[in-house]
């Protein structure tokens, strides 16, 4: 069996050697799937980029080829050391949240990881320096199960502060959205049925699209939040707006994910709990399995685009739901809609 000469893998290395770090770094990102996924990761390596060309002897797209395992271990060492007031050179913009535990340290590896992986498929370098890195295990966080009228709690508190945060916090905790769901939803993807509105709106990392009904008490809400809009994101941004280049006419972008996730933490935070938009997903799967009409686990599971039933029935059990069967002031009405 013969093997590849060195001389002939540097020469398939030196063909890539062009490549600038922009390009490199627009080509990693046309290979995430998922958007949210993409704009974490980005995020994660930027920070990585900007502490090695700070406290490293590289810069630009030598940071990708040089970086060895030493300047890895360097790195994850900063990120679970303690905040120290007189360090070298300018903070690392998340300086301030140092020390990180094992789920944001697990977060950056996988970011750092796919990363360097892209530059061994480009022959950028020969391995990946973070596969030498040991973190914790990433623990499960136990989702917090609101119970009904917490429920109504949240989603009143989030009118309070607008119908857009109340919209937000009713597709959460109603029909169990994803954030990245929620995030690309256009007004335009809602229609009407004799036995309600529906929504047919793109699943998260996929190019599959789903239709589901609307629960019945969100229907009042998303009227008042959408007034006489036809088109454009459910959830706009209050931000700058930007000019449509062929029309010349202001148009408003739709409100990312970080955004939601700040709506929802700030509602819930003025009602004693510290949520996510996930908490709102797993409190309507649990309700769904509780609901007095007592669906099929076959309809709760193609409701909320489970593909695995031991996922769906991972939800079943919730420490802080009485026993019994509870409805879902928000959620779909399981007698007369999704069949």
């Amino acid at each position: 069996m013969t093997t590849t000469p060195l001389w002939a893998d540097r020469a398939r290395r030196s063909r890539t050697t062009d490549i600038d770090l922009k390009t490199f770094d627009e080509r990693w990102a046309n290979i995430h799937k998922s958007p949210e996924t993409y704009r974490k990761y980005q995020r994660y390596v930027a920070l990585f980029m900007t502490w090695a060309e700070r406290y490293t002897e590289f810069t630009g797209l030598d940071v990708v080829k040089e970086a060895g395992l030493a300047e890895l271990e360097d790195y994850f060492g900063y990120l679970q050391s303690p905040h120290w007031d007189e360090h070298p050179g300018a903070c690392v913009s998340e300086c301030r949240n140092l020390p990180y535990d094992a789920p944001s340290l697990k977060a950056k590896y996988d970011a750092l990881s796919s990363y360097f992986d892209y530059a061994i498929t480009h022959q950028l370098r020969g391995t990946n320096p973070v596969k030498g890195i040991k973190v914790g295990k990433r623990q499960r966080k136990k989702r917090l199960i609101l119970l009904p009228w917490e429920i109504n709690d949240l989603v009143a508190e989030a009118r309070r502060q607008s119908y857009r945060a109340a919209v937000a916090a009713g597709f959460f905790f109603g029909p169990g959205l994803r954030c990245e769901e929620v995030e690309n939803i256009n007004v335009e993807n809602f229609y009407q049925v004799p036995r309600g509105r529906m929504l047919h709106f793109r699943r998260k990392g996929q190019d599959r699209w789903q239709d589901i009904d609307i629960p019945k008490p969100l229907e009042p809400l998303l009227d008042e939040h959408l007034g006489d809009r036809t088109t454009g994101p459910l959830i706009m941004s209050t931000g700058r707006r930007t000019r449509n280049k062929t029309t010349g006419e202001l148009e408003h972008t739709r409100l990312d994910s970080s955004g939601l996730w700040r709506m929802i933490q700030a509602a819930g935070e003025r009602c004693g709990h510290k949520l996510s938009p996930h908490d709102g997903r797993a409190t309507s799967i649990t309700m769904s399995l509780v609901d007095p009409a007592q669906p099929s686990v076959d309809r709760v599971m193609t409701y909320y685009d489970h593909h695995d039933i031991d996922v769906t029935l991972g939800y079943r059990n919730a420490a802080r739901l009485p026993a019994g069967h509870h409805r879902n002031p928000y959620g779909v009405d399981w007698k007369t809609q999704a069949p």
